[in-house]
């Protein structure tokens, strides 16, 4: 699976495929490890301890995961009163960190095994749902609204997002926090110190044979539009990460939203405050409904 910048980044900022529900100063702070994995390992990633400031507010995967594995149980349970049998989507996303693609790619055995591409999901995952009636999937979602969409509030789901959100608060993710999440990125493109660093990654890339004049625009050539990567993608991918290293492109990027995302939330604390605890107790309810500790 492939995707362009703008629409990988946007899900990955957003957690969007998962709201759908139906289907100090930065060197100071440190994120945590990504997890190891196979698929992409911690210690062949340039941003494995860098955890952005607004972090603290919006869902890493493993948060989105535990959520909708909440939302799902929930929906399972109030279908099976309602007199049907529900299956959800089993699927699940790449085991990747989502600052893994925030700048692009940034993982030499990503870049070595998949190019530019998405890894594949887990195996044993089919990523389709048992197909439902009408009367089954009104009953899970609602009824329809005036444009066709399902009404976030509307049926089984929507009950099971309103009793793990606990309260009038959105369930998941806070719109505040995610225009920042998103502001921030795009603001930083257009900072002079990440187009200093563009400028020196887009210089090693040519040395190297390769003409881009960002990461975005690597990503985004259409020769690597295939279903898989082939040679060329792949060394291509490879040298990107190469000179992300060597131009310490990640780091200036990084710092540079860093500074972003702080100044505005030191503009106006209480906000923050409010939805980073309304994401600890959402995610207590999702433990509490799942028999987890949290």
């Amino acid at each position: 699976m492939r995707k362009t910048t703008t629409t990988a980044v946007t899900a990955l900022l957003t957690g969007a495929l998962f709201l759908t529900g139906c289907g100090g100063d930065s060197e100071e702070k440190a994120g945590p490890r990504q997890p190891d994995s196979s698929i992409a390992p911690a210690s062949s990633s340039l941003t494995t301890d860098l955890a952005l400031p607004v972090e603290a507010y919006i869902f890493s995967e493993a948060e989105i995961a535990q959520l909708t594995r909440a939302m799902s149980s929930l929906a399972v349970d109030c279908m099976k009163e309602a007199g049907f049998t529900y299956r959800p989507d089993s699927s699940q996303a790449p085991d990747i960190g989502v600052m893994d693609r925030r700048y692009g790619i940034a993982n030499s055995h990503t870049a070595q095994t998949y190019g530019y591409h998405f890894p594949d999901p887990p195996t044993g995952q089919d990523g389709t749902a048992d197909p439902l009636s009408e009367a089954a999937s009104v009953t899970l979602a609602g009824k329809p609204l005036a444009d066709g969409s399902f009404d976030p509030g509307g049926g089984c789901i929507g009950k099971a997002k309103k009793r793990l959100a606990g309260s009038v608060d959105g369930f998941g993710p806070d719109e505040v926090a995610r225009t920042l999440n998103l502001s921030s990125y795009a603001r930083s493109q257009k900072d002079p110190r990440v187009l200093a660093a563009f400028r020196d990654w887009s210089s090693c890339m040519k040395a190297k044979g390769y003409r881009y004049d960002s990461p975005m625009d690597a990503i985004d050539d259409p020769a690597f539009a295939g279903k898989k990567a082939d040679q060329k993608e792949i060394s291509t991918a490879r040298a990107d990460v190469e000179c992300k290293k060597k131009t310490g492109l990640i780091r200036a990027w990084f710092d540079v939203e860093t500074e972003l995302q702080r100044t505005e939330i030191e503009k106006d604390p209480e906000p923050f405050a409010r939805i980073e605890r309304h994401k600890t107790d959402q995610l207590k309810r999702a433990a509490a409904e799942l028999g987890e500790s949290g």
